[in-house]
């Protein structure tokens, strides 16, 4: 690179030396010899190929648009998803239910209050001459307390649910304090720890077949406590 020519330094000035150029244009930097880019070492792409400008690789054939995009489910199709999940959790999760119809409670309360205001001022105008009887009357008031009765019976059905599972689980823990298998198939492990799905029907099977049969004793001595005793015998 010394023997550059009568203009080679005016060239070398203008430009920034041959050191800076190849700087410049993402080449080695200083002290790195000019082989590494250039002739290749190691199979390194040449400076002049198409698609290593300044040094960056081109990106992968693969990575095409599609590849970019994401590959989730549409928005729409989330949020109808979201919304099933929500009325199966509201379905079988009473508690989650019960917070539900307390807040649309307040709203129907509240809902009640301004109806029975705005039925109150509109039949104070009509008594006092303010407006007259003909004109359209407010919502009506039964409606409102309708639907605010409803929700209470709801809410109280629903704490009633809540209270049959709690009865129901302390009866389980008590006589069945092994956990169940939920599933019909059998646990791959730790089978100490769980039973099965049929070994619950068959224990189940057993202790209603043992209180059906206590029943039946202690319905059968009832009748014969209640019948007379026979006859004693008279010896002479």
């Amino acid at each position: 690179m010394a023997n550059l020519g009568p203009g080679g330094m005016g060239m070398s000035n203008q430009i920034g030396g041959p050191m800076q150029m190849r700087q410049t244009m993402g080449g080695p930097p200083q002290g790195m010899p000019p082989g590494a880019m250039v002739g290749g070492m190691g199979g390194t792409m040449p400076m002049g190929s198409p698609g290593s400008v300044g040094g960056v690789l081109p990106p992968h054939p693969g990575a095409g648009p599609g590849h970019m995009q994401n590959q989730g489910p549409p928005q729409g199709q989330s949020a109808s998803q979201q919304n099933a999940q929500q009325e199966i959790q509201l379905r079988f999760d009473n508690v989650a239910r019960v917070r539900m119809l307390v807040g649309s409670l307040k709203e129907s309360l509240s809902e009640v209050v301004r109806v029975a205001a705005m039925n109150i001022y509109h039949t104070a105008a009509v008594d006092n001459g303010i407006r007259a009887s003909s004109e359209a009357a407010p919502q009506r008031l039964d409606k409102a307390l309708e639907e605010f009765f409803n929700l209470c019976n709801q809410i109280e059905f629903t704490l009633k649910t809540i209270q049959e599972c709690v009865l129901q689980e302390r009866a389980s823990q008590r006589y069945l304090p092994i956990p169940v298998q939920p599933n019909r198939y059998e646990p791959p492990g730790h089978q100490d720890m769980f039973m099965s799905y049929s070994q619950f029907l068959s224990t189940i099977g057993s202790q209603i077949a043992f209180a059906k049969e206590l029943h039946e004793i202690l319905t059968e001595s009832a009748n014969r406590l209640q019948q007379p005793p026979p006859p004693q015998p008279m010896f002479h």
